[in-house]
């Protein structure tokens, strides 16, 4: 019925305004890295896609397939989406990281005025 470009457009574009609104939830957080990692799981929760079934072509959100998986389904497996997750929140961490770093090395190179 609908064609899939359409589809991931629409979620593409609901998951930013998603962001926007998860970015906002958390004003009154202060520390730099704190609100970094809630930017990043808030990320991981929206924009990580997982196959609905294991042999599916079709995907959604990871935490929903969780969610539909864990309490409507009898003894599906979750594994696959929870890996999946882990995996987006390790490589957002890694980036962070590698972020982090470049800021501290950029900082005690530079020249103090």
């Amino acid at each position: 019925m609908f064609n899939g470009l359409v589809q991931w457009l629409a979620y593409a574009v609901s998951a930013l305004v998603c962001f926007w609104a998860w970015e906002k939830m958390f004003f009154w957080l202060v520390q730099k890295d704190m609100k970094a990692i809630v930017r990043i799981l808030g990320a991981v929760l929206l924009f990580t896609p997982v196959p609905l079934t294991a042999e599916s072509s079709d995907y959604a959100p990871a935490f929903i397939v969780i969610f539909f998986r864990k309490f409507l389904e009898n003894n599906a497996p979750i594994l696959d989406a929870v890996m999946f997750m882990l995996m987006g929140l390790f490589a957002g961490l890694l980036l962070m990281s590698i972020l982090s770093l470049f800021n501290f090395l950029r900082a005690k190179f530079s020249p103090q005025n």
